[in-house]
């Protein structure tokens, strides 16, 4: 069974490992880039993290960010937003990843959000595909790379960052599935 529950400091080590192997080990990110250590940086990533626990061990994990928080990338006001999610390579292909969203999903719900916004790289297809069946629906409108978002001065060259978009309305949560437990 799976829990989704917050993170600990104890698991931090393995929420770290997991996400090195889903993002820079998988070939989405190069190990010296700086989101490699961004994406390890526990201290920063400590609000709102969350981990999918399967018989003691951590098997997958996501930030979850509210609306107006610093960590907010594409959300607009009265939207969700999650980054960072990653499985663990063994516990790929079970399902965690969906638990995992639809735990964020649950969560935007429960606050009364209209949305749910999600970056995703262009080579993430797996996650595309996830979301996609999940119900998530493109934003290329709110498409984004490091030139735009102002972190470079620099205009050519960069990956573009797609946009995914949840709606939320009263038929979309979840809530009672039982791994969906916190």
């Amino acid at each position: 069974m799976v829990t989704i529950r917050p993170a600990t400091p104890d698991d931090y080590p393995a929420i770290g490992e997991l996400t090195t192997a889903a993002y820079v080990t998988a070939g989405h990110v190069a190990p010296d880039d700086e989101y490699a250590q961004i994406l390890v940086d526990m201290a920063a990533r400590q609000h709102e993290l969350y981990v999918a626990d399967v018989d003691g061990q951590v098997a997958g994990a996501v930030n979850i960010v509210t609306p107006g928080s610093e960590h907010s990338q594409v959300a607009y006001d009265n939207e969700g937003e999650f980054r960072m999610l990653a499985v663990a390579p063994q516990y790929q292909g079970r399902g965690i990843g969906r638990a995992l969203v639809q735990f964020v999903l649950d969560q935007a719900q429960a606050q009364g959000l209209h949305q749910v916004a999600i970056t995703t790289m262009t080579t993430m297809t797996s996650a595309q595909a996830m979301y996609e069946a999940m119900g998530f629906h493109r934003a290329p409108e709110r498409d984004w790379n490091l030139y735009t978002a102002g972190y470079t001065d620099d205009p050519e060259g960069h990956e573009t960052f797609m946009v995914y978009i949840y709606p939320l309305n009263s038929t979309t949560s979840s809530k009672g599935d039982s791994w969906l437990t916190t």
